[in-house]
């Protein structure tokens, strides 16, 4: 068995395992500690799991005595997902178990490895949306269990996917952390380890496991992104539905740099906003720069290890892929087009007087920024850049990482209205770290590079 050395441990600790490297051979207290706890996962009789807990703002409590005390017609099947449902929802179970099964099979492939817990929802109606529900339901190794509502009168597949705020962001996070700590499969990923009164143990491996579940809810939103309308267009996701995906991921990294790698359980939870969006980034970037089955070749290096903590991921990442990965995070920057703009959402967008009801609308632009060079006013919606439709500030900040592959941009903008398409070039990060605007702004008639613009 092989073990391994945190990283990050303070000097107090250096000394007590120089100490104890003395007393006890080669082991240093943290590997022994890392041991232990290894062992101790990997002899548990039953599959660790996550208690999870809803928050809603009701009485009702849901959780195992109260889903066996609801009347049900049937349990609808697909793969590793079971939906049972309460009368006449048998269609939307049905669907709702399909799709759930259709996202885990995405994670899976590009990941390269199985989510092998079952999956078991419930679909329950109500009066109303619950405004509050708290419980959970046990731990168990037979099931990854959670409630779905529908409210009476608004029974339809797509509004049960889109009022359901633990659905379907959450629990792929959840089944992806869950394939991290199986104890019957490598690698075997733990927390950070408290050893004592006076003393903690960094394994440094959160940002891999958050960033891991992150990357999975990103992938479905990718995936639901792709969801085709009457006409062929494609639709982005309102607000409403991807405001629970982490909105600006890579601008985080750029801010986060290298300390990412140092994220542990005992730091500072004012910290967690950036550094839960930071460690989505990196996977974001690592697909970027080393193709769509980087994670999967690092998946596949580190299933040859026994267990890993942080330092054994990062060297993986960068045996596989042949990098500094960080080095590449420490001099990563993301462009900005230099606009102070808003998501859109259907209220937002008709207080406004707005033809169009998704996009980020313009409040104000910076005078050296990319968008302003390209022709873009106060009040302009931007709805695509290059080929990206845009939604959200992710759609935003994905369109801007794109961009930097070539150094040209090209708006499709709402303006009182009509449609325009306004392309502006711009230097690199790695040219102007700041990202100031070139040349070339200005209205966009007939397909240039592919992009069909015009008045």
């Amino acid at each position: 068995m092989k073990t391994y050395l945190s990283r990050g441990a303070g000097p107090a600790l250096a000394l007590l395992v120089i100490s104890l490297g003395v007393l006890s051979g080669c082991e240093t207290l943290v590997q022994q500690s890392a041991t232990a706890n290894y062992e101790d996962y990997r002899n548990q009789t039953e599959k660790a799991t996550f208690n999870v807990i809803f928050n809603y703002d009701d009485a009702v409590v849901v959780d195992d005595s109260y889903v066996a005390t609801q009347y049900y017609e049937g349990t609808a099947k697909v793969g590793r997902v079971e939906v049972t449902f309460q009368a006449g929802m048998k269609e939307q179970a049905g669907e709702l178990a399909m799709e759930m099964e259709e996202y885990i099979a995405e994670v899976e492939e590009n990941f390269g490895r199985a989510l092998e817990t079952p999956v078991r929802a419930y679909l329950l109606r109500r009066d109303h949306m619950p405004g509050s529900v708290t419980g959970g339901f046990a731990p168990t190794n037979e099931a990854f269990q959670f409630p779905l509502f529908a409210a009476e009168g608004e029974e339809d597949f797509e509004t049960i996917r889109s009022s359901n705020p633990f659905y379907p962001y959450m629990f792929i996070h959840e089944l992806t952390k869950l394939s991290l700590v199986d104890p019957a499969r490598p690698p075997l990923i733990l927390a950070d380890q408290k050893t004592g009164p006076m003393m903690k143990t960094s394994y440094l491996t959160r940002w891999f496991r958050e960033g891991l579940a992150n990357y999975a809810e990103f992938l479905v939103y990718e995936k639901m992104r792709e969801r085709v309308v009457e006409g062929g267009n494609y639709q982005p996701l309102s607000s409403f539905e991807s405001g629970h995906v982490y909105q600006q991921p890579l601008s985080a990294l750029a801010k986060v740099g290298p300390a990412l790698f140092n994220w542990d359980q005992f730091d500072d939870s004012a910290h967690d906003r950036d550094y839960y969006n930071a460690a989505m980034g990196l996977f974001i970037l690592l697909e970027h720069r080393f193709g769509d089955d980087a994670v999967r070749k690092v998946m596949d290096a580190l299933e040859q290890q026994y267990y890993v903590d942080g330092q054994v991921i990062l060297n993986a990442i960068n045996e596989t892929l042949g990098t500094n990965i960080e080095e590449v995070v420490h001099g990563f920057d993301l462009m900005t087009a230099g606009t102070q703009a808003s998501p859109l959402t259907p209220a937002t967008a008709k207080n406004f007087g707005l033809a169009v009801q998704k996009g980020l609308y313009v409040n104000a632009l910076t005078e050296t920024g990319a968008a302003h060079s390209a022709g873009i006013r106060q009040g302009d919606v931007i709805v695509r850049i290059n080929r990206r439709a845009i939604a959200n500030n992710l759609d935003y900040e994905l369109a801007m990482l794109e961009a930097q592959d070539h150094g040209n941009l090209y708006f499709t903008i709402d303006r009182l209205g009509e449609s325009h398409t306004l392309g502006v070039t711009f230097n690199l990060p790695t040219m102007t770290p700041a990202g100031g605007a070139g040349s070339g702004g200005g209205v966009v008639s007939g397909d240039v590079l592919g992009f069909s613009g015009g008045e």
